[in-house]
């Protein structure tokens, strides 16, 4: 009983956090007041979860300047970077989404139909793909992953890349080298298969992005000031798009 009190104690100390990080200083302060008079009474009756209370408040402000460090680092990388991310919707949308991608992931290949939904129910949205290979560096009878050949089109026949780009998500399980020549030949980047590894800087930095963030797997999407880990369904991913929208 004494962790469990301790575990929701902590859970509602975070989520009130959150709450508050998340609404304007104008909004906040009827609410916080109250909020912070519950917590403290919560506390005073139950002071054996103070520890928990105590340590749940130090992990958050710890992953909060971890993120917001994060954001310095990498944020002008992911967000002002059309040539090193491939991206679709409007270009100069007022609502990005960046998406940490894996063409062999199996989420991201279920995630991929809900943001081409996405940009066409709202125009302004802006989704941008920042590939990171985790699951296989190097593909069996190949050269090249699929996430080096995707950014060798995108930079060089961008014009193929749409196409590519949808192919490599309807491969079921993991590429091969027999199934990127495939790809290659129907969309005509075969040359762009056999080219040097052109974009290894670019998978180099997404990878150090990817840690700084804390992210785990992918696909990990960004929008609105939230981080979510993880495969969503369309419509929790269509309401965060909607909240963002009415900031």
């Amino acid at each position: 009983m004494k962790y469990l009190l301790s575990t929701v104690f902590s859970l509602l100390l975070a989520t009130v956090l959150l709450g508050i990080s998340a609404t304007t200083s104008a909004q906040q302060a009827p609410n916080q007041a109250q909020q912070l008079e519950q917590i403290n009474e919560l506390l005073q009756q139950n002071p054996e979860v103070i520890p928990s209370v105590l340590n749940s408040l130090q992990q958050y402000i710890s992953s909060k300047k971890t993120a917001e460090q994060a954001q310095q680092d990498h944020g002008s990388w992911l967000l002002d970077n059309d040539d090193a991310h491939p991206w679709f919707g409007n270009e100069n949308g007022t609502v990005p989404v960046i998406v940490f991608t894996d063409y062999d992931c199996p989420y991201c290949k279920r995630l991929e139909p809900h943001l081409q939904k996405l940009v066409e129910e709202f125009p302004q949205v802006k989704v941008i793909n920042v590939l990171v290979p985790l699951r296989q560096q190097s593909v069996q009878g190949g050269n090249l992953n699929p996430a080096n050949f995707a950014l060798n089109v995108w930079q060089n026949q961008p014009e193929q890349f749409a196409e590519l780009h949808d192919l490599l998500y309807k491969k079921n399980g993991l590429h091969t080298g027999k199934s990127l020549e495939q790809i290659a030949r129907k969309t005509g980047t075969r040359s762009q298969l056999d080219s040097p590894k052109a974009t290894p800087t670019v998978i180099e930095r997404n990878y150090r992005a990817f840690a700084d963030f804390q992210l785990r797997g992918t696909p990990a999407i960004m929008v609105g000031g939230q981080t979510i880990p993880g495969y969503i369904e369309y419509s929790e991913l269509k309401q965060i798009v909607q909240q963002t929208l009415a900031q």
